[in-house]
């Protein structure tokens, strides 16, 4: 719209131009004001330019609006995300290793995802209930997983076992400050692990 009128404008005044160019050149003189003669050339260059000026600032502002824009959507994006740390096995089955996952909310479920792309369980493997009591010995977590994992771990060694149980009882103690963890299979208890977190 802004475009439309500017481009009558210009016509305009290359008409009025025009129009004032046919007289006689000769300067205005008055007791206090001189005009220096303008020709319509002149004056319609002086008008693109200022148009042209005002369309450079106008695509500028748009740039910085969608910038601020951007970042405020990144900044949402960020705020929607919570992290949590996941260990999984180094590869030669010695020793865990870490990585900072991100999900809208850390749950169980999320951690247990989070575990699943890292092999340390199937990914059919899925939450029946997880809880957190306070007791006298502290922080306690009870995790209670499908039966697709207790297959999965039959396909293991002995020491991928370990691996794996000890990836998923840091991985819960860590991220939720416990002092201890109980993990069963559909209800039937697999492993009880204690942890001293770092202060």
């Amino acid at each position: 719209m802004k475009r439309v009128k500017r481009t009558a404008f210009v016509l305009m005044a290359v008409l009025l131009l025009t129009a004032c160019g046919r007289r006689a050149d000769g300067t205005v003189k008055t007791e206090e004001i001189v005009v220096p003669e303008m020709s319509s050339e002149d004056l319609l260059v002086d008008s693109l330019e200022y148009l042209l000026r005002d369309d450079v600032q106008e695509e500028e502002d748009i740039q910085e609006q969608e910038l601020s824009a951007n970042h405020v959507e990144i900044e949402e994006e960020a705020a929607e995300f919570v992290e949590f740390v996941v260990y999984y096995s180094n590869g030669t089955c010695d020793g865990l290793n870490s990585s900072v996952e991100k999900a809208e909310e850390m749950t169980a479920e999320a951690i247990v995802s989070a575990l699943a792309r890292h092999n340390i369980v199937s990914l059919d493997t899925k939450v029946l209930s997880f809880r957190e009591e306070e007791e006298d010995t502290g922080r306690i977590l009870y995790l209670d997983l499908s039966a697709q994992m207790n297959h999965y771990l039959d396909t293991m060694t002995r020491e991928a076992k370990d691996i794996i149980i000890d990836s998923i009882a840091r991985t819960f103690l860590e991220n939720y400050k416990a002092d201890s963890i109980h993990i069963q299979i559909a209800g039937k208890p697999l492993y009880q692990s204690e942890m001293e977190h770092e202060a």
